[in-house]
Order: C-alpha cells, then sequence, then structure tokens
C-alpha cells in the first residue's frame, strides 16, 4: 500500500486557532479542517518549521507551559492524516519538550542525537547533560594513532 498524498499543507495559523480556540470563526474553521483530517476525508501536510513556529507562539505569546503545549499539539501531530519528514522525531522532541527540556530547539536537537546519533549531541548548554540517553560533548576529540 502507497503512502498518501497531501491534499493541502497546514499552516501555524490553523494549529493556533484550533488549540486556542480563541475566534468564534476561525476557530470552527480549523475544527472543521482538522476534524475531516481525524475522520480520514483529507490528508494534510505539516512542515517541521510550522511546528516550532506554534511551539513558540504559544509559549513566547501566549505563554502557555510546555506540558500544555505538549499536549494540546501532540494528537494533532500524531493524527494519521498529518504528514510531516521525521515525524517521528517530532513527536519524541513534543515528549521531550513536555518532561525535561525547556526550549523547543533544544529538544528537537536531542530527539535527533536520540534517534540518529545514538544519543551524541555537540552542545555548549550544560543542562541537556541531564537529559536521558544525552551523550553531550562541547569539542570533538580526534582518535588517538595506534
Amino acid at each position: 500500500m502507497s503512502s498518501p498524498h497531501a491534499q493541502s499543507a497546514l499552516d501555524a495559523n490553523v494549529i493556533l486557532r484550533y488549540v486556542l480556540d480563541d475566534d468564534e470563526e476561525l476557530s470552527a474553521k480549523a475544527k472543521s479542517i482538522l476534524q475531516a483530517v481525524e475522520r480520514g476525508e483529507i490528508v494534510v501536510t505539516c512542515d517541521p518549521v510550522t511546528l516550532a513556529e506554534v511551539v513558540w507562539v504559544l509559549s513566547s505569546y501566549y505563554k502557555l507551559p510546555n506540558q500544555e503545549i505538549s499536549e494540546g499539539l501532540g494528537p494533532i501531530i500524531k493524527a494519521e492524516g498529518i504528514l510531516m519528514p521525521e515525524k517521528e522525531r517530532y513527536v519524541l522532541a513534543l515528549d521531550l519538550y513536555a518532561n525535561v527540556i525547556r526550549h523547543f530547539g533544544d529538544a528537537c536537537a536531542c530527539a535527533t542525537a536520540l534517534r540518529e546519533c545514538e544519543g551524541r549531541l555537540y552542545s555548549f548548554d550544560r543542562k541537556l547533560s541531564s537529559v536521558p540517553g544525552i551523550h553531550r560533548s562541547e569539542a570533538w576529540v580526534p582518535p588517538e594513532a595506534d
């Protein structure tokens, strides 16, 4: 079975109106779109940059806590009808963001390290050393010659 093709891309403002439910007209339209996705009537794609924009707006402008942001976005991103490159990576990043890491960019870097690099991460942020599975390094050390 081939993977479905997206009918449209999903913009940050649709996700924001759905999560925030703060504008009667636009939130209703967003709900209609995402419910159609949930029912399998349409397939949409969400760029990871769009997800990062939504997280940034919810955290900086609306001042929502990380846990609430993750709980609001997780089910949307996990929906079968939402296509996203490296989707599992960003689901993991949302989980890290909710439970371990304060900044979404750091959560994405750690998710990449965990999924693609056996947890190895170059970073000057010492707090990331406390993330389970992360092996943070601040410098490249050449292998010793035999």
